[in-house]
């Protein structure tokens, strides 16, 4: 989940949209309908809605006022005043994104929506490329996009879809998670999520209320998918920005995270796919470690509570020794002593690893880890790796 810093400065960049049709009527319901869920984003709204261009009357957009204190509403009125397929609606009270996005599903007309970020922005024809793979396919779930990560450095970091989909097992045109459970490495937002709008409202899947919603939401939805794609050329920009992400956001909330596991286990309780369950367990091992990991994130005299939380997860819904072993080297490491609830060990681990960086250079966190990697995310410790028969190493996800 993403939060957005409030400004108090009116002032915004404003011009006419390039690209659009100003006057151009919606003729029968629109192909896709792209969600947009607004608190405190008057920085950056009107950047975001100029990158939504192209797909004629196909497309609509919907920006949901959270009860925005700022002049969020104001710049959406102006993009809508200009453009009819844009429609700006209220919640009733501000409840956060996850709620928002619910709010706005049940606003949206289209037979697919994109849920999308107002401080975010879509890459060069990202609406027609969605649109043309839609058409491409037989009736489609779920449609997974590419994206890059820009940092606040002006750094971009491509997205790891095309290389997950590089090594698909199934057929990347059409496929379900029981085909290819390794996709669960694919970051969990959903931005990188186009669904059809009948099948989210089917199955009755929403945003839970805290941090962390998108992990319940996205494992929920690609369990219940049974027509998943993919497109590999980006289509989203994540723009990170200082102060406006919860990766980046020392706060107690960051307990939810297990909440919001916890919520996903309940939901596959009766998925039996060995493959499925292996998969997703390495994978919450993967994000725990590095949640508890990031200096920005955990306040370090909450760190013993929340290594413990963890462990407890790992225990509990560890897959078996036959099924799913600790990584080779340091990071195998680490997930052994979650098993042994070995706080005292993790924390000399992780002052080792710290201390080791420094002595190679370049400050307290040592020099600057890839582009992309789980250093990066994590700059407590060594990047995680997949474990686990049959679990490719794969570049880790780029979301909270």
């Amino acid at each position: 989940m993403r939060f957005l810093p409030q400004l108090a400065d009116a002032r915004f960049p404003f011009s006419p949209m390039s690209g659009r049709r100003p006057g151009a009527t919606i003729g029968g319901m629109p192909t896709l309908s792209i969600v947009i869920p607004v608190y405190g984003a008057e920085a950056y709204l009107a950047g975001c809605l100029r990158t939504i261009v192209g797909g004629g009357d196909r497309l609509e957009v919907v920006v949901v006022d959270d009860c925005s204190p700022d002049g969020s509403r104001a710049i959406a009125e102006r993009f809508a005043a200009e453009d009819p397929r844009f429609r700006v609606v209220s919640t009733p009270e501000n409840a956060g994104s996850g709620p928002a996005r619910n709010f706005g599903l049940t606003q949206a007309k289209g037979d697919y929506v994109w849920f999308v970020d107002g401080d975010d922005e879509l890459k060069p024809g990202a609406v027609d490329r969605v649109i043309a793979a839609l058409d491409a396919s037989a009736p489609l779930d779920v449609l997974l996009v590419q994206h890059e990560k820009v940092r606040d450095t002006g750094v971009v970091e491509p997205g790891e879809l095309a290389d997950l989909t590089a090594a698909c097992p199934a057929d990347p045109g059409g496929f379900t998670l029981a085909e290819w459970p390794q996709i669960v490495d694919y970051t969990h937002t959903p931005w990188t999520k186009v669904s059809r709008r009948e099948f989210l409202t089917g199955i009755d899947l929403g945003f839970p209320a805290g941090w962390y919603t998108d992990i319940p939401w996205t494992y929920g939805l690609l369990r219940r998918a049974e027509r998943i794609a993919v497109v590999t050329e980006s289509c989203y920009q994540w723009r990170q920005r200082a102060g406006s992400s919860i990766t980046r956001t020392r706060d107690d909330r960051h307990f939810d995270v297990f909440t919001q596991w916890q919520r996903v286990w309940d939901d596959f309780e009766d998925v039996r796919e060995p493959q499925v369950r292996v998969a997703l367990f390495n994978h919450m091992v993967w994000h725990l470690l590095v949640v508890i990991g990031n200096t920005e994130r955990v306040d370090p005299r909450k760190r013993r509570e929340f290594f413990r939380r963890t462990s407890a997860l790992y225990r509990r819904y560890h897959p078996g020794p036959d099924a799913w072993r600790p990584a080779a080297g340091v990071a195998g490491l680490k997930q052994r002593l979650l098993a042994a609830r070995a706080y005292l060990g993790y924390e000399a681990l992780r002052q080792v690893y710290r201390l080791a960086r420094r002595v190679r250079g370049g400050g307290p966190q040592g020099p600057a880890a890839p582009r992309g990697s789980a250093a990066e995310a994590a700059p407590d410790g060594p990047p995680e790796q997949p474990a686990g028969p049959g679990l490719p190493a794969a570049t880790r996800v780029s979301g909270g």
